[in-house]
């Protein structure tokens, strides 16, 4: 099902003049209402919706992180004002954190919140990585 195209928007295809009039983004691909793109480099998922402009960027957790790792992730995010619109996913064997926008943010605007969202990413991935290395990890190292 394709999300009515909303005001001002130019059709179907406004969204995804909007994520590519950003200079962090580069679309891959584009079919209907989703789209693959890179933010910085990094490999997302985008999906026009009723609701807004959904972004999720994948995260690079590298191995399994730790059992406890996704429970801190998701508190974290649950009890951060600023991340009322965030949420974790799993596709398959990556992780995703997505974001909603809303349909009427301006290109430069959503630009910086990708920026922030992306900021959020590497946290999440340097978070599990560190978390999967456990604790005394240097020290078995030097020995």
């Amino acid at each position: 099902m394709n999300p009515p195209s909303l005001p001002g928007q130019r059709g179907a295809t406004g969204w995804l003049r909007k994520l590519m009039d950003c200079p962090s983004v580069a679309v891959i691909a584009a079919n209907g209402p989703t789209a693959q793109i890179e933010v910085g480099g990094v490999p997302a998922r985008a999906w026009w919706l009723e609701a807004g402009l959904c972004v999720g960027l994948r995260l690079e957790l590298g191995a399994a992180p730790a059992e406890g790792w996704l429970d801190d992730a998701t508190l974290s995010l649950a009890a951060t004002p600023a991340a009322i619109d965030d949420a974790l996913a799993i596709d398959g064997q990556a992780w995703l954190l997505w974001h909603r926008y809303d349909h009427d943010i301006e290109a430069r605007q959503l630009e910086e919140r990708l920026a922030l969202q992306l900021a959020l990413a590497r946290r999440l991935s340097e978070s599990a990585q560190s978390a999967a290395a456990g604790p005394g990890s240097e020290i078995g190292r030097l020995i």
